[in-house]
């Protein structure tokens, strides 16, 4: 016991000495949605909004704790049970020591708010259904906390081997793929003659109600369980229907608290993970033999090999190509396969968002673009050659086949949008990598996919809406200019926005490189994002190098 409160200690320092810029977006935003289920409980007590839609809200909810460590398999727990590998315990008294403290994070505080809806719910219906309604948000909350615990754990130890890695990236890129594409199917069924034209919506049997089938399919699933026994207790049905939710959440929760501690005992009794690297180093790439390119060929080649050997980068790579072939296969069977070739915009998108951060991945090798003359330039010409080559080229490859096959009326909307997006996105991925970066152990001592790579879902969400709404600018100029252009006007618009964003976003990219390389190298070496926040100016020197002052 005495340990466990040292624990929880540690680490409730660390989140309050800890950096909050990732914290603190993800409290905000989560504490918005939170309070988006509570004024959703509250609508549905006063009649504006049926009941039925609570239950959308809170699985919603349930959901995040799943797919969250799936999709952000490289994120850094606050306490890292590694570090107690050595203390002079068994691995099990350890890691069940260490259970006591995981409930000390932000998505405990959101998700506490969020079943508050369901006290919200039973308040009108005396103290004994508040009193449901009260336990019912308690084991609710320890339910899912200890279901996400383990769904950590467990991706975390599939990245351990290639074999692994690939069936967790299935995972993630099935997630992902329902994330981004898995309403397709239910708007088809509202709008099912809109590629057509026609906007005739087909409503449920009952206005304003969930459908009956899935509302009480998601009151079956463990996220529905603690509304579900509220929801006995307020109706006076029978006591084994409130009882039986409750014990089922107590049960599931214990039964993911051992499991992940068993995995956990497992990790401390092996040594760190360690991917092996699929690049192998031939005796024929002599490193006498000058290749000919410059550094801008150079770069390229240096990350070619990077996307491939890094076993994070690897991973998001795989993400960035498997999704769309999934999300075909999510809007193909619909009546909206005339949206196929908008899956070019998501591609882009998702090449983006596993780019984002590639300047914090690689650590404080950054030493040698800062002392090297005229290495910025290059280096960011390199960056986006090499992002083109992975994901750009791919991408439009694949929105034209989609055009060709769905026949769609809109392909070359499509196209020029997809043009668009892969011109931001390309521009976008190295800027932000210098603005956001999610700095994590440095890239020299990053072994596996899961060793410390950053949290970058704020970077993240910003490419997300910089690239869509650069994706948008196509149609909406040539719409608001009122011509009536050829469809090639669209292809050609999207190509020279994607031309210009990339020119444009490149020198904003280098300026910020120039201007506070120093600090970011320095903030890569202390893990401490507060050095890049509070740098001093260091525009002289910084500049220095690009200039040749300096030759490293």
């Amino acid at each position: 016991m005495r340990m466990s409160a040292t624990f929880a200690s540690m680490r409730w320092r660390i989140i309050r000495h800890g950096p909050h810029d990732e914290r603190g977006f993800g409290l905000v935003v989560g504490l918005v949605a939170a309070a988006g289920v509570v004024v959703l409980a509250v609508l549905g007590v006063s009649g504006t909004v049926h009941p039925s839609w609570l239950i959308v809200g809170i699985s919603l909810f349930g959901l995040t704790w799943l797919i969250g460590p799936v999709l952000l398999p490289g994120s850094a727990p606050a306490l890292d049970p590694q570090w107690f590998r050595t203390l002079p315990r068994r691995p099990s008294t350890i890691a069940r020591e260490l259970s006591a403290s995981e409930a000390i994070s932000v998505g405990t505080v959101i998700t506490a708010v969020a079943l508050s809806s369901l006290i919200v719910v039973a308040a009108a219906h005396g103290p004994a259904a508040v009193a449901v309604a009260t336990l019912a948000a308690a084991l609710q909350l320890l339910f899912l906390l200890w279901l996400g615990r383990c769904a950590s754990a467990v991706v975390a130890g599939l990245l351990r081997s290639t074999a692994g890695t690939w069936v967790a990236a299935v995972q993630m890129s099935a997630l992902l793929a329902v994330s981004f594409a898995g309403w397709v199917p239910i708007a088809a069924l509202l709008l099912p003659d809109l590629g057509d034209g026609g906007t005739d919506i087909v409503t449920p049997s009952v206005a304003g109600a969930l459908p009956v089938g899935i509302e009480d399919a998601l009151l079956a699933l463990p996220a529905g369980w603690g509304l579900s026994a509220t929801q006995a207790m307020i109706s006076s049905a029978p006591l084994i229907d409130v009882i039986a939710p409750l014990l089922g959440l107590l049960v599931g929760a214990f039964a993911f608290r051992g499991v992940w501690i068993a995995l956990t005992a497992r990790v401390l009794r092996k040594a760190p993970a360690r991917t092996l690297s699929n690049v192998t180093a031939r005796s024929a790439a002599s490193a006498r033999t000058p290749r000919s390119g410059g550094p801008t060929r150079a770069v390229v080649a240096r990350e070619l090999k990077t996307w491939f050997r890094d076993p994070h980068r690897r991973l998001g790579m795989i993400h960035a190509w498997i999704t769309p072939l999934l999300m075909i296969a999510l809007v193909a069977p619909t009546s909206w396969s005339w949206a196929l070739p908008f899956i070019g915009v998501m591609a882009a998108v998702l090449g983006a968002m596993v780019a984002v951060s590639t300047y914090a991945l690689d650590g404080t090798a950054l030493w040698q673009l800062l002392t090297t003359p005229g290495a910025i330039r290059a280096d960011v010409r390199g960056r986006q050659l090499s992002w083109l080559l992975l994901f750009g080229i791919p991408t439009l490859a694949l929105t034209v086949a989609l055009c060709l096959v769905s026949q769609s009326p809109l392909s070359a909307v499509a196209t020029g949008m997809t043009l668009a997006a892969i011109g931001a996105a390309c521009a976008f991925a190295p800027l932000l990598g210098a603005l956001m970066p999610a700095i994590g152990a440095d890239a020299r001592d990053r072994v596996s996919s899961t060793s410390r790579t950053g949290n970058p879902a704020g970077a993240q969400y910003t490419v997300f809406a910089a690239v869509v709404a650069t994706a948008i600018l196509p149609p909406l100029l040539l719409n608001l200019s009122g011509s009536g252009l050829p469809w090639p006007a669209h292809a050609l618009l999207g190509a020279a926005i994607g031309a210009a964003s990339m020119v444009g976003l490149a020198a904003l990219t280098r300026a910020r490189l120039r201007q506070s390389g120093s600090a970011l190298l320095a903030a890569f070496e202390s893990g401490d994002i507060s050095r890049l926040r509070n740098r001093p100016s260091t525009t002289k020197t910084a500049a220095r190098p690009e200039n040749g002052a300096l030759t490293g």
